[in-house]
């Protein structure tokens, strides 16, 4: 037999689960493939799970880990569509497949904001909102990937930014790409800036906002030099495994950090009362974030994943008493703290969390 999952031979694609079946028909050519390979007998195929015969289909037919679904305007990983659940997988099938019904429609919406799924309509907005701040043209913009996109609508919809003045939003955008080399800091400075002009006191003009934020980034960026190191793991864990692999980084000494500086800079505006220290006031300052950060991370362990679009990275939450954390696993397998502070008030609740793992049909 020329194909396995799993150590199992595959005779025929109802060997496949349900669920990784359906999932293989949003790849184009998926199902002829599989056929072939089934019929082949000059080279043999064989795949530790489902999730990765999904994924290495897709790159190997299109050089892409997303697959197009044109009739919803919708790239996303098959891995990461196999992770929606069979029953909110056919809804998917149903309205790629041309069904437009008014209650079809409803549960596409619910299944795309559960599960955060962005069609093109979407991932292109932010191009005219970044426009209406003066800096679409920006030449940070020039390359932008899927996941740069996926964070400028994260960032658009920032419910601080669309609670603050949009004419201190367009000051942030205009500091923000004086600072960002990528279009993932753009979205760390602007609101870094933003938060530091909601702060009580802020300056009035915009001269000394930009002043101040300025000098705020001149103070903070050198503090997060020692903060960028971050475990590694291999694959798509579970959130046990997250938990396992940051318990055994902080147990050898060592801090889980920030992918990035900017981030960090962002992070510690937000969630402490940073204002304006310098010198070792400031060091302490982000010492002791730091130090509650990795206190949170050892005491508690992830207990819900969302995969990302991409197949890819993936989001671990984790809280403890009054704090919260939440982890990003990027795409080359690196750990990394996106987010350490206080629970968020009730009053608008965040669409559920996806398992990590497909569920059973």
């Amino acid at each position: 037999m020329s194909v396995s999952v799993a150590g199992r031979p595959v005779q025929q694609p109802g060997s496949l689960s349900d669920l990784g079946r359906l999932a293989l028909a949003f790849v184009d050519g998926g199902l002829e493939w599989f056929a072939w390979a089934m019929a082949s007998t000059a080279v043999r195929y064989d795949f530790p799970d489902e999730t990765t015969l999904l994924a290495q289909v897709q790159l190997g037919l299109h050089g892409s880990p997303l697959a197009l679904l044109p009739v919803l305007t919708l790239l996303a990983s098959p891995v990461k569509l196999m992770s929606l659940g069979l029953a909110d997988l056919r809804v998917l099938a149903k309205a790629e497949g041309g069904d437009d019904n008014a209650l079809l429609a409803t549960q596409m919406r619910r299944v795309c904001t559960e599960h955060q799924l962005l069609n093109q309509a979407e991932l292109t907005a932010p191009q005219a909102w970044l426009g209406k701040l003066g800096v679409a043209s920006a030449p940070v913009f020039q390359a932008m990937d899927f996941l740069d996109r996926v964070a400028l609508v994260r960032l658009m919809n920032d419910p601080l930014l669309a609670a603050g003045d949009n004419a201190i939003t367009t000051e942030a955008a205009a500091f923000a790409v004086q600072q960002a080399r990528t279009p993932l800091e753009f979205a760390d400075y602007l609101g870094f800036y933003q938060a530091l002009a909601a702060q009580p006191g802020a300056p009035q003009s915009p001269e000394l906002r930009a002043t101040q934020a300025e000098d705020a980034k001149n103070t903070l960026l050198p503090l997060f030099f020692g903060a960028l190191d971050c475990p590694q793991v291999n694959g798509l864990p579970s959130p046990a495994e997250v938990g396992q692999a940051v318990g055994a980084w902080l147990s050898s000494g060592k801090q889980v950090g920030f992918s990035r500086l900017s981030e960090g800079l962002m992070q510690i505006v937000r969630h402490t009362r940073f204002q304006g220290q310098t010198g070792d006031a400031a060091r302490r300052l982000v010492d002791a974030y730091l130090a509650s950060a990795q206190s949170l991370l050892a005491a508690a362990r992830p207990h819900q994943a969302r995969m990302g679009q991409d197949g890819h990275t993936c989001l671990y939450r984790l809280a403890s008493g009054e704090q919260q954390a939440e982890l990003l696993l990027s795409g080359n397998g690196v750990i990394s703290l996106r987010e350490f502070g206080l629970r968020s008030p009730p009053a608008a609740p965040r669409p559920p969390l996806a398992p990590l793992e497909p569920e059973n049909p």
